[in-house]
């Protein structure tokens, strides 16, 4: 195993809002976000390509609504959604809006909720109406009528709940809004948060996550032709590093499956196009048990661990390349590369 040491590049000013800037000079129009096959059935909206230029417009229009709420800068921004295209266009859009977007995990009840927004003072919410059997935006919805922090709560998807404010409608429309404030926090400085299922907190800088995300580009050498395949349900710092800000960092496209389906997994790399597959290292024997690891588009496969791992095995021969990603001390992204078995 060979400890890959990060980068220290000057990333002063870079940040998500630079990511999107920089892919909507060059390609505007180019299919960036590709939501999983049958994403209906679980999220009762049908996944659609978003272009660069889709996603900026959406998240202008996000960030706009959130500043109407005129909280100060910094204040949280509440997001309750699995990753895909709604988590990504809630994050960017609040960074815009100055605020520091807080990333739930699917798992909390009505109790940890409630907990979140007594904790977080004046903040606004974003939530999918539906993810499988959970209805994330009634569950925002109730924790902060209870709540004296809650400024506004808004819900992407149908059947937005009463007392929601129902996005897909907003974001689309030609309606004009007035322009979100502009943060007066240098964009690397702007941070996000992740909470996890276990009660864990990770605090992050956008900085930290570019970085973090350089060194898996050169690492994992990812083209503008191929594909950021993610498995995380839960994103942490390894998660958002190397998912979105992978992808947009090297211009791939980016397929979150949002909730773990084999059938979705094998329909996404049944197109040919070479795949950096992204999935928690606790699941590595049965992505190898179902013929994932070795599938001829898989060429790099990352395995986020949430604590330190032990020995780890060699891998397989053949095309794909294994890393072992876990986080050190403040933010520093550990890549391992695995010995190649019999090496």
């Amino acid at each position: 195993m060979l400890p890959l040491r990060k980068p220290e590049p000057d990333l002063d000013g870079i940040g998500l809002e630079a990511l999107v800037t920089v892919a909507i000079a060059t390609r505007p129009d180019h299919d960036f976000l590709r939501e999983p096959a049958r994403r209906d059935i679980w999220s009762g909206v049908a996944g659609l390509p978003l272009s660069f230029a889709g996603l900026d417009q959406r998240a202008r229009r996000l960030a706009s609504l959130l500043g109407m709420s005129r909280l100060p800068e910094r204040s949280k921004a509440l997001i309750l959604a699995p990753m895909g295209s709604e988590q990504l266009i809630a994050i960017l859009a609040a960074l815009r809006a100055g605020l520091q977007p807080v990333l739930l995990p699917l798992s909390a009840g009505s109790h940890a909720l409630q907990g979140l927004f007594d904790a977080a003072g004046p903040c606004v919410a974003v939530a999918t109406c539906r993810c499988g059997d959970l209805e994330p935006a009634r569950m925002l919805r109730d924790a902060a009528a209870r709540s004296f922090n809650a400024r506004l709560v808004c819900g992407f998807g149908p059947d937005v709940p009463d007392g929601v404010v129902p996005l897909d409608s907003i974001i689309v429309s030609n309606k004009r809004l007035p322009d979100a404030p502009a943060p007066a926090s240098p964009p690397g400085l702007l941070g996000l948060v992740a909470e996890t299922g276990d009660g864990m907190r990770q605090t992050m800088l956008e900085a930290e996550l570019v970085a973090a995300s350089v060194a898996l580009a050169r690492v994992t050498r990812v083209g503008t032709d191929e594909r950021v395949l993610s498995t995380m349900m839960n994103p942490g710092f390894c998660g958002l590093a190397s998912g979105p800000y992978l992808a947009l960092l090297s211009g791939a496209e980016y397929l979150p499956l949002g909730l773990f389906s084999l059938s979705a997994l094998w329909a996404g790399l049944s197109d040919g196009r070479a795949t950096t597959l992204v999935a928690p290292a606790g699941i590595e024997g049965a992505l190898r048990a179902a013929g994932i690891v070795g599938h001829e588009t898989v060429r790099n496969l990352l395995l986020v661990h949430r604590s330190v791992p032990g020995r780890m095995s060699g891998c397989d021969d053949g095309p794909v390349r294994v890393f072992d990603l876990h986080v050190r001390g403040r933010n520093e992204l550990v890549i391992r590369a695995r010995e190649r078995a019999g090496a």
